[in-house]
């Protein structure tokens, strides 16, 4: 059904809608709004790859080479995606011309100017990524300007960053909740006591009472108690890590000789 207000103009149809001049309003809406939904997950894919690339800097396995394949590979997923990118805008316009001319939509403005700011915006974005990746690449000064300049695509991939940390965090709230469930399992093999957490907080009042207790241990003793460590999981990699009881981390502290202890120091 054509507009009330926008008459349809068959001449201009089939010059500027070429292909899409065959479809009805239906389907050239569903072709339309499919394209805009994917450029904007192709913009969170850009985003997501360039977080994924900046943070194997903090790796403590961490080399230059490997970072800079890393970037190579980044920049060139990157330029696949503006390249996809382009292709799905230019289908766009097809689309919405169909729906000017052949359709003869009334309110054709809110189209091209949400398809300005969001579509032609994450394509400058995305190129943007590809951008930053080059002068990281080349050791480049770029600013340092991301999301605080506010606008509407750095908010939508901002948007885009929040749900990954989301899932994230998800993620690794379900797989603690799974470790300590197979918690009771492993702790039998530690050897000495394991200590709950209430015993934790009661033992900890009593050591400030008698700092001298702990000093009381003889050589090889070992003392057991456990920590919170959330959902860090380099701190799962310490070697005085010795299990996992109701999520939280079991720490194991042995007792040595006190020149030896001054000997480590030194």
């Amino acid at each position: 059904m054509g507009g009330q207000f926008s008459p349809q103009d068959p001449a201009r149809c089939h010059h500027y809608a070429r292909f899409a001049s065959s479809l009805n309003r239906t389907y050239a809406e569903a072709l339309y709004w499919t394209l805009f939904f994917l450029v904007v997950v192709a913009l969170f894919f850009s985003s997501w790859i360039f977080q994924w690339t900046m943070k194997y800097r903090d790796s403590p396995t961490f080399t230059v080479d490997k970072f800079r394949k890393k970037l190579s590979t980044s920049l060139g997923l990157t330029l696949a995606i503006f390249l996809i990118a382009v292709v799905m805008l230019v289908i766009e316009v097809y689309a919405l011309l169909a729906l000017q001319f052949c359709d003869g939509e009334d309110l054709m403005s809110l189209y091209w100017a949400t398809w300005t700011i969001l579509q032609v915006g994450s394509e400058i974005a995305i190129l943007g990524v590809s951008l930053a990746l080059w002068h990281h690449l080349w050791d480049m000064e770029h600013p340092l300007w991301a999301l605080a300049l506010g606008t509407p695509v750095l908010v939508v991939a901002g948007l885009g960053h929040l749900l990954s940390l989301v899932l994230r965090q998800f993620y690794q709230k379900a797989k603690a909740r799974r470790l300590s469930l197979k918690a009771p399992s492993t702790s039998y093999s530690v050897e000495g006591p394991v200590l709950s957490s209430h015993t934790t907080e009661q033992t900890q009042v009593n050591d400030e009472k008698h700092p001298t207790r702990v000093l009381a241990l003889e050589q090889g003793q070992s003392v057991y108690f456990a920590m919170d460590i959330g959902d860090d999981e380099r701190i799962r990699q310490w070697p005085c890590i010795v299990g996992m009881v109701d999520g939280k981390a079991v720490v194991r502290m042995t007792a040595v000789p006190e020149p030896a202890m001054t000997r480590a120091l030194k």
